[in-house]
């Protein structure tokens, strides 16, 4: 049984968070929560490696750092393979942790 490690609830993000990790792959942020998110790549990252990326939440570009907490591929129907990565945020300011935290209040209601 996996032991739940977020102290904040994820919430979907729907297309909603545009981001961008600092590394040469497409990103799809797939969740969001004031803490940290999933995200889908097309190649596999190293757990407790960090990047720096930028998020567009609300209309505001947050630029972030995180570290790599978990990294699992995803085979879809087309025998494509994703990796799932799920990064913590480190150094958020306040401003920023109010705006993820609206953005996530925002979906939760």
């Amino acid at each position: 049984m996996n032991q739940e490690r977020r102290h904040a609830p994820r919430v979907e993000a729907e297309g909603n968070v545009p981001g961008q990790l600092a590394i040469d792959l497409e990103t799809h942020v797939v969740q969001i929560s004031p803490n940290g998110m999933m995200a889908e790549l097309e190649a596999p990252v190293t757990v407790e490696s960090e990047y720096e990326f930028t998020l567009s939440v609300d209309g505001e570009d947050l630029d972030l750092k995180g570290v790599v907490r978990n990294c699992e591929p995803k085979t879809l129907g087309d025998s494509t393979t994703l990796y799932r990565v799920g990064i913590e945020f480190r150094s958020v300011d306040e401003k920023q942790q109010n705006i993820l935290t609206r953005f996530v209040e925002s979906k939760l209601t």
